[in-house]
C-alpha cells in the first residue's frame, strides 16, 4: 500500500493545547538521535528526559508564535525562531539554561557542552532558525517533516530571507538537503558526534 502524503492544509500554527502533544512528538522523534543518546546515554532515563526538555523548549517559544504542527491528532512539528529574533530572549537565557541543566541532571555537563557549542557556532546575520523539526517514528517517510517547513518557506523565499539550522543525524542532514540546506563543515564535542550547521538560501 502506497503511503498517503499530507496535504499543505494539515499543516497549522500550533495552538497553546498543543504543547504537551508537541514535546512529546519530539521527545519521541529524538529518542534515537545521535546528539541525545550523546547527551543521555541511558535509553530509560533519555525517555524521561525528554518530554521535559522538550515542554521547557516548546513554552520558551510560544512568544514567536512560530511552531507549526499537523492536523489532530499531532504527529509532528517544526519549531521556528523568526528571522532577526534571538530564540529565548535575553534577559530569560539564563533561566532557560539553567532549567534545562536542572532536568538533565547527571547529565548537565554534556548538555550545557552542547549548548555552547551551538551558541559559540550560531551565526549572526539575519535567518529563519529551525530548531526543532520532528515527526513521531510511526509517521515518519510520509513527507510530514517536509510539509511542516513549508509555512516559512512560503514567508522567506518572497522576502529573499535565508534558514538555518543543525542537523544533528544522517538522515535528517539528507532530509535538509532535499529541501535546498547546504550542510557546512560539521562541528562537535570532544567525544561527542557530528553536528552539521545548515543553510538554505531563498528561492525566488
Amino acid at each position: 500500500m502506497t503511503a498517503v502524503q499530507p496535504v499543505r492544509s494539515e499543516v497549522r500554527r500550533a495552538a497553546v493545547q498543543d504543547r504537551s502533544a508537541i514535546a512529546a512528538v519530539l521527545a519521541a522523534a529524538f529518542h534515537a538521535d545521535p546528539v541525545f543518546e550523546w547527551v543521555l546515554p541511558d535509553p530509560a532515563r533519555r525517555a524521561a528526559v525528554l518530554p521535559r526538555f522538550f515542554a521547557l523548549t516548546v513554552d520558551a517559544l510560544a512568544h514567536h508564535d512560530d511552531t507549526w504542527t499537523t492536523g489532530r491528532p499531532v504527529l509532528g512539528a517544526a519549531l521556528w525562531v523568526p528571522s532577526g529574533q534571538p530564540a529565548v530572549p535575553e534577559d530569560e537565557a539564563a533561566g532557560f539554561g539553567a532549567a534545562l541543566v536542572e532536568v538533565a541532571g547527571r547529565d548537565g555537563e554534556r548538555m550545557l557542552e552542547v549548548v555552547a557549542l551551538l551558541d559559540e557556532h550560531h551565526p549572526a546575520d539575519p535567518h529563519e532558525y529551525l530548531w526543532f523539526l520532528g515527526v513521531t517514528p510511526q509517521a515518519q517517510g510520509r513527507g510530514i517533516g517536509s510539509a511542516l517547513m513549508g509555512p516559512v518557506f512560503d514567508r522567506a523565499d518572497p522576502a529573499g530571507e535565508p534558514a538555518y539550522l543543525e542537523a544533528t543525524s544522517a538522515r535528517s542532514k539528507a532530509l535538509y538537503e532535499r529541501h535546498g540546506f547546504v550542510a557546512q563543515a560539521p562541528i562537535s564535542v570532544p567525544g561527542g558526534p557530528p553536528i552539521w550547521p545548515m543553510w538554505r538560501r531563498s528561492v525566488s
